[in-house]
């Protein structure tokens, strides 16, 4: 848990170094910085995602259960956007800007911020 808040922490960092020079790499930064502040809370509950419900079990399971907290009530935006950049319709190519990389870092702060309350409190037992 502690290692996937380091990890996110260092993500964060990243993506805000490269918000300007290459927003779609800052994006996926801040998102992946994001979805492990998600999974640390699903690990601290004894739960940890599979790669067959991947980042979407994450987001669905954090959804249920804090829906509203700041920042993880935006994880699924940050996991659409990403997938278009990812994997972009030719039809309709969309970059992601500079302001929508400096939104999702903004994001992923927010995540981190609630993450480490909700596991201050220590409420959060075995799920």
């Amino acid at each position: 848990m502690t290692a996937l808040l380091a990890s996110a922490r260092r993500h964060v960092a990243s993506a805000k170094a490269t918000a300007e020079g290459d927003p779609e790499a800052a994006y996926s930064l801040a998102y992946d910085a994001a979805r492990k502040t998600a999974t640390a809370l699903l690990n601290h509950q004894g739960l940890r995602p599979t790669t067959a419900g991947g980042h979407l079990a994450v987001i669905d399971t954090i959804s249920a259960q804090f829906p509203g907290v700041r920042g993880l009530a935006s994880l699924d935006r940050l996991r659409r956007r990403r997938n278009q950049a990812e994997y972009p319709d030719p039809r309709s190519y969309d970059p992601i800007t500079v302001v929508e990389a400096h939104d999702a870092v903004t994001v992923a702060n927010h995540c981190l911020a609630s993450t480490e309350r909700l596991l201050e409190l220590d409420e959060l037992g075995v799920f």
